[in-house]
This record gives structure tokens, C-alpha cells and sequence, in this order.
């Protein structure tokens, strides 16, 4: 979101892949969360990066567990989510109004310009 990282036809592709597999595994499973009937440590990166998606009004309900799973997350840990929210709302402002970082040198990602 911060880098210059194009998104290309390949690069959704991937991404629908990784979520037919979450949800494959989330149907296989029969289970409320990602490691069992109970939140654990694996849910947290998921939950970031679906919430990353969402931030970029990428819709999830062709995923109807995973969409299930994170609507659960979001409704029965309300503390947690309400941390969470406050991300969502800073990635879903900067995806809409990118900062100007090209006055930054990074030794891996390139420099996203923003044209004024």
C-alpha cells in the first residue's frame, strides 16, 4: 500500500488462491477459528490481512467461511477488534490518499510517487 508494488493479474490470482485454501481448510475443519473452536495466536495474522483487504474494498463474500470467520471475530472479541479497527481506518484513509514518500530511500522496497 506504501511501495510501488503494481497490482497485476497475477498478483490476484495468487491472493484468490491463499483464500480458496483458507476456506477449503475452514470447511475441512468445521471450526469457529483458524487453529480450532477457539481464538488463538493463528488468527491474528489472518485477521490482519483480511482486514487489509477490506481496507482496499476487496470483497471476501465469494469466501462465505471466511467472511463467517471474520464477521465472528469481529462481533465476539469487540476489545480486539476495536484495536483492530482503528488500523483498518488509518490503511483505508492511506489507501485512498497515498502518502508522499519519495523523498525516502529504501534499501528493498521501491518508492511509490505521488503525482500533485
Amino acid at each position: 500500500m506504501f511501495f510501488a508494488y503494481e497490482r497485476t493479474p497475477l498478483g490476484l490470482k495468487k491472493m484468490r488462491m491463499a483464500l480458496d485454501i483458507f476456506e477449503t481448510y475452514l470447511k475441512r475443519t468445521n471450526s469457529a477459528y483458524a487453529a480450532g473452536d477457539s481464538l488463538t495466536i493463528a488468527d491474528f495474522p489472518l485477521v490482519t490481512a483480511t482486514l487489509c483487504l477490506e481496507a482496499i474494498d476487496f470483497s471476501i463474500a465469494p469466501w462465505p467461511l471466511i467472511e463467517k470467520w471474520y464477521n465472528n471475530f469481529k462481533l465476539k472479541h469487540t476489545e480486539l477488534w476495536e484495536i483492530a479497527a482503528g488500523g483498518l481506518k488509518e490503511l483505508s484513509f492511506f489507501e485512498k490518499n497515498p502518502p508522499d514518500l519519495s523523498h525516502m530511500v529504501h534499501p528493498i522496497h521501491p518508492i511509490r510517487k505521488v503525482s500533485k
